[in-house]
């Protein structure tokens, strides 16, 4: 059994970095050209990517770090990892739009990279939900003189207790009950 939880790990894993690695390489152009297109030097557009998905990356460990140790991820880490997915996503699309034009295929084709990288996050961060019981424990012996049928206080200063249902009587609830129904207002 362990085994096959260890399978499933190295097998998410592998799937991950593929997932990881295609959109590194995919965002590590675009961001190039763009810093390229904004009249950046060529150090500066060769940086930029590594930045950006360096970000993107310390984001994702402080993100799981958190929640390997029951807290909610720390707003900063959030703000980072979604900040540099928004940039990296919209410098894939800008850098196709400015070499290739209003292309609805090539800006799609740009986008899905990192938009699977972040749906793969998302999954891995994540955990299932239980699968509810389909069966219902039934208990039979449980006699009338067990159940117990509650009785709401009396209002204040009546010494009464109320019934099991329906308007109190000398309560504001009752008065306004009867003038609604007398009034039908």
């Amino acid at each position: 059994m362990e085994s096959n939880i260890r399978w499933r790990r190295i097998g998410l894993v592998i799937s991950f970095l593929i997932v990881a690695g295609t959109a590194a390489v995919s965002s590590y152009t675009h961001i190039r050209d763009v810093a390229l297109y904004g009249h950046q030097s060529s150090l500066v557009a060769h940086l930029l990517p590594l930045s950006i998905d360096g970000m993107l990356l310390i984001a994702s460990i402080a993100m799981a770090d958190d929640k390997a140790n029951d807290r909610r991820p720390r707003g900063w880490a959030r703000f980072g990892f979604w900040g540099g997915a928004a940039i990296s996503t919209a410098a894939n699309i800008s850098a196709t739009v400015v070499a290739w034009g209003v292309d609805p295929i090539g800006i799609f084709t740009a986008a899905i990279a990192p938009l699977v990288l972040l749906m793969s996050i998302e999954i891995v961060s994540r955990k299932g939900k239980p699968s509810p019981s389909l069966t219902v424990p039934i208990t039979t012996d449980i006699s009338a003189d067990d159940a117990v049928v509650p009785v709401s206080p009396a209002p204040a200063g009546t010494g009464k207790t109320r019934g099991d249902y329906g308007p109190r009587n000398g309560d504001d609830y009752s008065v306004r009950h009867e003038r609604r129904r007398r009034t039908g207002k």
